[in-house]
């Protein structure tokens, strides 16, 4: 019996629709403990401006 190799998933971006996380924060493994999604997915002006973004994005890509 061969031990199976497990591949993770690559994490995306929730603050950069259908890009993958490149950890660009120190000590981050992901969108789970990222500061800066932390902080935006807080704020509630914030979400809406990334909720209005990935609208518009999904807009031009139809």
């Amino acid at each position: 019996m061969t031990p199976r190799t497990r591949t993770r998933p690559d994490a995306r971006c929730p603050l950069r629709p259908g890009e993958p996380c490149t950890l660009c924060q120190l000590d981050v493994t992901g969108p789970q403990n990222c500061p800066l999604v932390y902080l935006v997915i807080g704020d509630d002006e914030l979400r809406e401006g990334l909720h209005r973004s990935q609208l518009a994005a999904e807009g031009t890509r139809q």
